[in-house]
């Protein structure tokens, strides 16, 4: 076998990567407002399901054509989250500067259990408006549900996030490489994880959002 040819294992790897590293681009570029972080992650996992299920050829046009279809959902999520990562923010500054053993113990324990509910929720709420039509009541209470089913199977894609944290600050001189790398691979098993979910959300929701979309072609055509 070729390992050269387009159709080779390696190569297809290699596109699975290149690919995925040019979705991280666009949606770190996207997230650069702020304000469109919602939206441009929601397109992000939109598109990184498809390729991870092979169904998708292309990044930049499928990218785009989700960051604006899911455009206002996903913006009104991202600021109930904004503002609720804000409070969080203010409590763990204010924990930081009077020092952990001089706060209450019921009010870190607070504070964290909060944290960790509003980070589940970040990764996993983007990805199902992405996949299914939902209102806003029924993507939060589906990204919680969905954390709780699949919490065990989360946990290694938040230590590898803290994980690639960790090797920035010690090997600064090779960020671009470890960022590029780890972002793949982050991206890739989270995706491995939503996918295996998704699969049963769908007998809830009906058809997938995937599904919607290949049906635009015939209606044009009529």
């Amino acid at each position: 076998m070729n390992l050269l040819n387009y159709d080779s294992p390696l190569i297809q790897f290699l596109n699975k990567v290149t690919d995925l590293f040019i979705l991280n681009l666009l949606c770190l570029i996207c997230c650069i407002p702020i304000i469109t972080i919602g939206p441009a992650l929601t397109a992000k996992y939109d598109v990184a399901m498809r390729i991870v299920r092979k169904e998708e050829p292309t990044v930049f046009k499928p990218f785009f054509k989700a960051f604006k279809s899911n455009f206002k959902q996903a913006m009104i999520i991202w600021m109930i989250l904004l503002g609720a990562c804000l409070l969080l923010c203010m409590d763990w500054t204010w924990i930081y500067e009077n020092g952990m053993l001089d706060i209450p113990a019921g009010y870190f324990a607070a504070t964290v259990f909060v944290t960790t509910i509003v980070l589940f929720i970040i990764m996993t709420i983007f990805p199902i408006i992405a996949r299914f039509k939902v209102t806003v009541k029924e993507a939060f209470k589906t990204s919680a549900l969905f954390s709780m089913l699949y919490f065990y199977s989360l946990i290694p894609i938040i230590v590898l996030m803290f994980g690639t944290v960790f090797l920035c600050i010690k090997y600064i001189r090779f960020l671009p490489l470890v960022l590029v790398f780890s972002h793949v691979v982050i991206v890739f098993c989270h995706c491995l994880v939503l996918q295996r979910g998704f699969t049963k959300l769908e007998k809830q929701f009906g058809a997938s959002e995937e599904e919607s979309e290949e049906s635009e072609p015939v209606e044009e055509k009529v």
